[in-house]
C-alpha cells in the first residue's frame, strides 16, 4: 500500500506529540470533517487536539464503541456533567491488542477518506507504540537522573555529627529540595516546625479523620499522602511523611512541588538517607564516648600502674631482681621488696583476672604491704595476710581472689619466713632443688588460721618466683631446668633473658608476665 507524503513525515516523527500534531494537519488540509485527537493510555482517552481539544472528561475506550476493530463507523455519544460530545464514527490506533490513540469524527466524513486512515491505523499504532515506550524510556532516565542529583544533594546530611543537627538539617533540606510550604520534626517528645505548629498538627489538621500528629504516628513507613486531608486554617493539597524507624523520628513536609512523584521507591530510597545520617551521627557519638572513655582508662591505667613497680632490684647481704610486665595498659599482678632494719620483705602476687579492674587489686595489696617496718615483728607476716583476706571477703568480690607469696629473710641468719596463699610453687635451688608449695587457699575465698613456715637459706642458694602467666609458655618442669641453668651459667639479666626467649611476640603476649629471682 503506498501511502500519502504527509503520512509518511507523521509516521516519521521522533515523538507522541509530533505525531499527534503531524497527523493534525493531515486531517486538516486535505480531507476530513471536524475531528478530536486522543491519546491513549490504560484505555483512558485523553483529548490532545482537534475539535474537543479542551474537553475536560476523561473516556474509556469502549465508551467509544471499541469492539477490537480498527474503526467503528457507528455513533457514539460521550457524557461528563453538562459536557456532550457526538461522534459519528471513530478509528483506533492500535498494535499488540493494545490502543494507543483514536480519532473520533462529529461529522461523518467520506467513505474513501475514512478507508484510507482506517488502512494506515496499525501503522499508526505500532509507531505509537514505539514513541511511547521511548519517551517511557526517556522519562525514567531522567527520573534516574534527578534521584541521583537528590542523592548528590543529601550528603550534606550525612556530614552532620549529633543526632540534633542530623534532624534540622534533613529538614531543612527536605524543604528545600521539595518546596515544601511548611515542615515539622516529632522525635520523641520534641518538636520541630517551620510554619506550622505543634497545635496545628494535633488540631487544625486532620488525615483520613485523624489528627495529623496521630496519623504521622502510627505510620510506620515513608509514605506521600494527596487526599482526605482536612485543615480549618490552611489550604493543604499534599503532606510528605518520611519515618527514620531506628530512632522515630517523624518528619512531615506540607503542600512539597517536586517533580519525581514519590512513589514507594522513591520514598524508601528517602527514608534511608536519613536512616544513614541518623545511624553515622549515633555512630559518632558512640565512638566519642569509647574514645573519652579509652582517654579516661588510659589515664587510670597510669594510675594504676604507679602503685606496682615493673621492675625491681636489691642487693644486701643477697640479690633480688624482679620484673613485671603486664599483657595489658594495667596488669593483675604484683611485685615488691623493701628492706626492714632486721630484713628484706618480699613478695609476689596475682590477681584472678585482667585488666583494670584485677589492678585495682593490686593496688590494694600494695596498701597492706607497704607499711614494711611491721614485717620484722614476730607474726607479721600472719596477721598481715589475715587482714587482707578479711578485707577482701568483707566486700564480697564472688569470684575474685589473690594467690600470693608472701617473704621475709632475716638479714643476721639468711632465715626464710613464709606464707604461701595458692601460690605457683617456689623453686628452691641449692644442693638439692625442692620446691616450695601453698599452704593455704587464695586469698578472699574463706577464712582460715594462717600460720608461717620457715626456711634456712644457705649461701649460694636462688629462689624463683613466678606467677602463672609463664605456664602459657612453658610447663613447670621445662620452666625449672631454664633457670638453673640460666643461673649456673652466671648470666646477667636472667628475667629479661627469660621474658625474651618465652614471649616471642610482646604484641600477641597472652597473660601477665611476672617473675623474680632472689640469690644468696
Amino acid at each position: 500500500m503506498q501511502l500519502p507524503d504527509r503520512m509518511l513525515e507523521t509516521l516519521f516523527t521522533s515523538g507522541v506529540q509530533d505525531l499527534f500534531h503531524g497527523l493534525r494537519e493531515l486531517l486538516e488540509s486535505k480531507w476530513f470533517v471536524p475531528f478530536t485527537i486522543w491519546r491513549t493510555e490504560s484505555n483512558i482517552c485523553a483529548p490532545v487536539t482537534g475539535y474537543y481539544k479542551n474537553a475536560e472528561g476523561r473516556y474509556d475506550i469502549h465508551d467509544m464503541g471499541y469492539d477490537g476493530k480498527a474503526c467503528n463507523r457507528k455513533t457514539t455519544v460521550l457524557e461528563f456533567f453538562d459536557e456532550r460530545i457526538e461522534n459519528k464514527c471513530t478509528v483506533f490506533f492500535t498494535y499488540m491488542g493494545n490502543v494507543y490513540g483514536v480519532v473520533t469524527f462529529h461529522e461523518t466524513p467520506e467513505d474513501s477518506q475514512l478507508g484510507c486512515l482506517e488502512n494506515v491505523s496499525g501503522y499508526l499504532g505500532q509507531r505509537l507504540a514505539e514513541l511511547v515506550a521511548r519517551e517511557r524510556n526517556i522519562n525514567v532516565y531522567v527520573d534516574y537522573q534527578k534521584k541521583l542529583e537528590f542523592v548528590k544533594q543529601s550528603s550534606r546530611i550525612l556530614r552532620a555529627v549529633e543526632l540534633d543537627e542530623v534532624v534540622a538539617m534533613a529538614l531543612t533540606f527536605f524543604m528545600d529540595v521539595f518546596s515544601a510550604e511548611a515542615g515539622c520534626v516529632l522525635h520523641g517528645d520534641d518538636f520541630k516546625g517551620f510554619g506550622i505548629e505543634t497545635d496545628d498538627i494535633r488540631k487544625h489538621i486532620t488525615i483520613s479523620d485523624m489528627p495529623a500528629y496521630d496519623y504521622a504516628v502510627k505510620t510506620g513507613f515513608t509514605e506521600f499522602v494527596e487526599e482526605h486531608i482536612e485543615c480549618s486554617k490552611f489550604n493543604i493539597d499534599n503532606v510528605f511523611i518520611i519515618f527514620e524507624e531506628t530512632n522515630n523520628i517523624h518528619i512531615l513536609l506540607f503542600n512539597i512541588h517536586f517533580d519525581v512523584i514519590p512513589d514507594k521507591e522513591f520514598s524508601e530510597l528517602v527514608s534511608s538517607i536519613v536512616s544513614t545520617a541518623v545511624e553515622n551521627a549515633v555512630y559518632h557519638q558512640k565512638m566519642t564516648k569509647l574514645k573519652v572513655q579509652e582517654s579516661e582508662m588510659a589515664a587510670t591505667g597510669e594510675i594504676l600502674n604507679k602503685f606496682v613497680s615493673q621492675r625491681i632490684s636489691a642487693d644486701k647481704n643477697f640479690s633480688i631482681e624482679g620484673i613485671n610486665f603486664p599483657a595489658r595498659s594495667a596488669g593483675g599482678d604484683y611485685l615488691l621488696a623493701k628492706d626492714t632494719d632486721e630484713g628484706t620483705f618480699f613478695c609476689i602476687a596475682d590477681v584472678c583476672g585482667k585488666g583494670y579492674s584485677a589492678a585495682v587489686f593490686t593496688v590494694v595489696l600494695s596498701v597492706f604491704t607497704e607499711n614494711a617496718e611491721h614485717f620484722s615483728a614476730d607474726k607479721a607476716l600472719d596477721k598481715m595476710t589475715d587482714a587482707l583476706n578479711r578485707f577482701i571477703l568483707s566486700k564480697n568480690f564472688g569470684d575474685r581472689f589473690i594467690t600470693a607469696f608472701f617473704g621475709f629473710i632475716c638479714k643476721k641468719t639468711n632465715e626464710l619466713k613464709y606464707l604461701s596463699c595458692g601460690h605457683e610453687p617456689i623453686m628452691h635451688f641449692s644442693d638439692k632443688d625442692t620446691k616450695i608449695t601453698s599452704d593455704f587457699l587464695p586469698i578472699g575465698l574463706m577464712e582460715e588460721p594462717y600460720q608461717v613456715k620457715s626456711v634456712n637459706l644457705k649461701e649460694g642458694d636462688c629462689l624463683f618466683l613466678y606467677t602463672d602467666g609463664l605456664i602459657e609458655y612453658i610447663d613447670e618442669d621445662s620452666l625449672m631446668n631454664a633457670v638453673k641453668q640460666l643461673a649456673e651459667s652466671g648470666k646477667e639479666a636472667i628475667l629479661d633473658t627469660l621474658y625474651k626467649v618465652l614471649v616471642k611476640d610482646t604484641a600477641m603476649q597472652k597473660d601477665d608476665f611476672t617473675c623474680m629471682i632472689i640469690r644468696v
